[in-house]
């Protein structure tokens, strides 16, 4: 029998019982422990976009508190998830999904540490954050794109350490510290390799292959600049083990807290800020190659590979219904289960077109390509793209993905675009505007490196332009391909966001069909304005995915759904596709006049 690899040993000990968990940390190197709801004055609820009151509860997979460093002798506040030591663990924590009111208390407590001038210490240690209704309906994802948000623009120091299993979304919601660590034995991922096998090799057994796709291990993580230092661990099995990594824990707060304590807030945040970008940036210096590729392109004809040619329809179907017909019919999983119900009427398909892939009776959407989008909301002929050339090839070299080069030529063979997103500059009623559009023919408009880089362009091209900014997400989430460097662009789009937010101009974002995971919890919900398609699937992880992470566990469909959300207070506005352009012109127009009142009254 052949050896397990590092990669696979690793995998295996970053979620071991025996492994150092946050509560042996804190009763170990810290005292005092004062929790969260002994603090005064410590808020308990939260406000949704909506300004909906959201009421918290408890979340024991993660604790939160304030406590002193034994080492320093400082009061800190404590974040930290918590996952199970024992099976009889595992109920109770669980299994180490964080719920929405967890991540709530914890934005919380980043507000406390900023009010009460403590240092933040973060202990991430989860398999993701919980996907299923509870959570949903206390908006999981705005929940973690929010902690990322308050952990990027913080205004107290800050130090993570990434225990055991950094698991997608649910873990960077409490890493972005200004001084991020790693064990040496633990693993960050956009996907657990279980789940990574089943999708992309359709087998649950290449655990093995998944995790040379995911790159999950502390070498690759400091390569890519996603940490900072890696704290060494020792054999888990040794009889010292615990002794020694708490040793080594300490010593790296201690010199963590020391160097923090020396350095400016200001430099700090834009330090932190400026890692987050670099993560999966273009080449500094661009390969001669590439120049000399883009400019015979510019001398070229602008050839297509074409799009897929549209079956012919039999003579019998269009005797039987006088035109093409189009069914809104129920979409169900593997299982038959219905997880999108149809109104189940018939029409012409042309109807359905003019009505933009929208059912014309009960609105349900269909998914549409970027130039639709483009054609949907800007006025005619006004759209200018940018950066039409990036490609995964223009992304700096030390960033070695997985080569899933076949699977991009064939996405580019179907489509004009060579990546997921589209962006430039149009009008809409000759309203000047930046806008961004998922391409969900793209890999499902999953997010890369080069999508990050796309949104962070256009972002400085707005601010330069003094434009608006329109985002539309058809996406299902990071892309598994590029591993945590792909879940990283959460981080980075939402810094992006960040930078467009303190120059004061407006971001409407829209949520198309579909809008899950990665971008629903990132970019996507940090809008001034967010409006959403009706009857759209807006979801914190798919159902396949859902099911994969849980053991085959589902999720009720109707907590999937731009109604739901927006139910919750986590959406602004629901309409049809056909009313898009109008209700965000609307907007901006609304916005604008606003601004000139406000300055008005400032001259007077």
């Amino acid at each position: 029998m052949s050896r397990p690899s590092k990669l696979t040993l690793i995998h295996d000990q970053a979620r071991s019982y025996e492994k150092i968990k946050s509560k042996h940390i804190i009763d170990a190197l810290y005292t005092d422990f004062i929790p969260y709801d002994e603090l005064p004055d410590f808020p308990l609820n939260i406000k949704a976009p909506s300004g909906k009151t959201i009421e918290l509860a408890d979340d024991p997979a993660v604790i939160i508190g304030t406590a002193t460093l034994k080492k320093t002798n400082k009061t800190v506040a404590i974040i930290a998830q918590q996952m199970p030591a024992s099976d009889a663990d595992r109920i109770g924590l669980n299994f180490g999904l964080v719920k929405a009111d967890g991540y709530a208390l914890a934005y919380n407590m980043m507000g406390y540490a900023e009010e009460h001038d403590l240092m933040l210490h973060c202990y991430v240690d989860t398999i993701g954050g919980d996907p299923f209704e509870y959570s949903a309906g206390k908006l999981q994802s705005w929940q973690i794109s929010n902690c990322q948000a308050k952990m990027i623009s913080l205004k107290t120091k800050s130090i993570s350490i990434v225990l055991g299993s950094g698991g997608s979304g649910g873990a960077i919601a409490f890493q972005l510290a200004h001084k991020r660590f790693m064990l040496s034995r633990a693993e960050y991922s956009v996907i657990t390799a279980e789940g990574c096998s089943a999708i992309l090799f359709r087998s649950a057994d290449k655990v093995e292959e998944a995790l040379e796709v995911l790159q999950p291990t502390a070498d690759y993580m400091k390569k890519y600049g996603i940490v900072d230092n890696i704290i060494k661990e020792p054999a888990i099995s040794s009889s010292d083990y615990e002794r020694k990594i708490l040793d080594n824990i300490e010593k790296a707060l201690f010199s963590a807290t020391e160097e923090l304590e020396r350095s400016d807030m200001n430099y700090l945040k834009s330090n932190l800020v400026q890692k987050i970008q670099e993560c999966g940036q273009i080449e500094k210096g661009e390969h001669r190659y590439h120049a000399i590729a883009k400019k015979i392109r510019s001398w070229l004809p602008n050839y297509g590979f074409g799009k897929d040619p549209t079956a012919e329809v039999s003579q019998m179907q269009i005797a039987l219904y006088g035109a093409e017909p189009h069914f809104c019919n129920d979409e169900k999983d593997a299982e038959g289960k219905v997880v999108r119900a149809g109104c189940r009427m018939h029409y012409a398909r042309e109807e359905f077109q003019k009505n933009f892939y929208s059912c014309p009776y009960c609105e349900k959407p269909n998914p549409i390509g970027s130039d639709d989008y483009l054609d949907l909301l800007l006025d005619t002929d006004s759209f200018h793209e940018l950066h039409s050339n990036l490609s995964t090839d223009n992304i700096d070299s030390r960033f070695n993905f997985y080569d899933y080069s076949e699977s991009r030529k064939k996405m580019s063979g179907r489509i004009d675009s060579k990546d997921s997103l589209v962006v430039g500059y149009g009008t809409m009623f000759d309203l000047p505007v930046a806008v961004a559009v998922s391409e969900f023919r793209f890999m499902g408009g999953s997010m890369g490196a080069v999508f990050g880089e796309k949104l962070k362009l256009l972002v400085n091209y707005a601010i330069s332009k003094n434009l608006p900014l329109i985002v539309v997400t058809a996406s299902g989430g990071a892309r598994m391909q590029e591993g945590t460097v792909a879940l990283y662009q959460m981080a980075k789009t939402i810094s992006a966001i960040l930078n467009l937010k303190e120059a004061g101009l407006p971001y409407i974002s829209l949520l198309g069909h579909p809008t899950t995971g990665g971008a629903l919890a990132s970019y996507a919900v940090q809008g001034d304005f967010i409006i959403a398609e009706r009857k759209a699937n807006i979801a914190f992880a798919g159902d396949r995915v859902v099911k994969l992470t849980s053991g085959g566990r589902g999720v009720d469909p109707e907590t999937m759904t731009s109604e739901f959300y927006t139910k919750n207070g986590g959406i602004h506005l629901v309409t049809e596709r056909s009313q898009l352009k109008s209700s965000i012109a609307g907007v901006l127009r609304l916005t604008a006049w606003f601004k000139s009142l406000e300055t008005s009254e400032g001259a007077e």
